[in-house]
């Protein structure tokens, strides 16, 4: 056996020690370890899932909604919208597996919150940390053989939405989107919110899905009378910038 060096040893220590840190730079626990008992494991990962009812979406925070929705708000909508989808021969889609996936996707955020662009965390470390949730949450948590299924389950829809390679995990890539701005529609009328046009720009350009897009494309000229009304349509328009539903899309689908 090398024993370690001096250097080494305070190296590993100082790796225990490190603080790591979530969505709004908040220092996060540490990762689950199994008791060994899977009745109390389990409990455990049930508990967990409360944080996604009670941990508000990052980005209506910081705009100052008042009583914003919860990460579990956010999936279960998509959840729904991906029910209605029509599925036919020439885009032949598993739904159900889609309302799986959109149930799961932001699965992560229970541990690490919901870290948005603006807080500068690079796009790889913040996958990083959602996998090593996601590694604590089905090895540590749902370990045992009784929940075999259900591991396997959630992994499965996890990594294929974050690869973004099938029919079905673009698809609900695109509800997350739509999802977010209906909801920023809702905060601009409930709330007279005015700063929410880079959450319109930053998703309804890459809209994909023809369906999704027609909703988008109805849902901004809902937006765009809303504004009128209240006398700032000059204002709507500025603050897009031009975005328009699914043209990042279709440019980067050579259309």
């Amino acid at each position: 056996m090398v024993n370690s060096t001096p250097l080494e040893t305070v190296s590993k220590q100082a790796e225990k020690t490190a603080v790591v840190l979530g969505a709004g730079g908040k220092e996060l626990p540490a990762p689950y370890k199994s008791t060994g008992n899977e009745a109390l494991d389990t409990l455990a990962f049930l508990h967990l899932l409360e944080q996604l009812k009670v941990q508000k979406r990052s980005g209506w925070i910081r705009e100052g909604v008042k009583e914003a929705e919860s990460i579990s708000d956010h999936m279960c909508r998509m959840a729904l919208m991906a029910m209605m989808i029509p599925n036919d021969g020439d885009r032949p889609l598993d739904i159900p597996r889609c309302v799986m996936m959109a149930l799961v996707h932001d699965l992560a955020e229970a541990h690490v919150g919901d870290i948005t662009p603006v807080e500068g965390v690079p796009a790889h470390v913040k996958h990083q940390l959602e996998e090593q949730a996601m590694d604590s949450f089905l090895n540590e948590m749902l370990g045992g053989e009784g929940n075999k299924d259900a591991r396997q389950r959630f992994r499965s829809l996890w990594d294929e939405y974050e690869a973004r390679e099938t029919p079905e995990s673009k698809l609900v890539k695109d509800l997350d989107r739509l999802e977010l701005a209906l909801q920023a529609v809702e905060y601009e009328r409930s709330q007279d919110i005015r700063t929410l046009s880079p959450f319109f720009i930053g998703s309804v350009p890459n809209l994909e899905h023809p369906e999704v897009r027609k909703w988008a494309e109805t849902l901004m000229e809902e937006r765009k009378q809303l504004w009128a009304e209240r006398g700032r349509g000059d204002e709507e328009q500025a603050g897009l910038k031009g975005a328009k539903v699914g043209e990042k899309a279709r440019k980067s689908n050579g259309v």
